[in-house]
């Protein structure tokens, strides 16, 4: 039969490897976790500029939308009071 003294030794020699492998395995881990989470917060950041650009230029847009219309309509306005003096220069004159 085997000495069980040294069989109890290799046991707690492949002990130990599994237990360092294992303690490796966590660490390894952690850092993906650490590199996963870090990656995520980039990407929020990141979203989160383009999306705030995107509102502000949209912000721009409509204040621009706003103006444009007020300038159509104030210009249309005036083309309507022309054309109406026009008419009425005209009834003045006898035409």
């Amino acid at each position: 039969m085997s000495d069980p003294t040294a069989v109890a030794n290799a046991l707690l020699v492949e002990m130990g490897q599994v237990k360092g492998q294992l303690t490796a395995m966590t660490a390894l881990l952690q850092q993906n976790h650490l590199a996963t989470q870090t990656r995520i917060e980039d990407l929020s950041k990141s979203v989160g500029v383009q999306f705030d650009d995107v509102k502000s230029r949209l912000t721009t847009l409509e204040a621009n939308e706003r103006g444009t219309a007020i300038r159509a309509a104030g210009t249309g306005a005036l083309a309507g009071a022309i054309v109406a003096a026009g008419i009425a220069a005209m009834r003045g004159l006898g035409h």
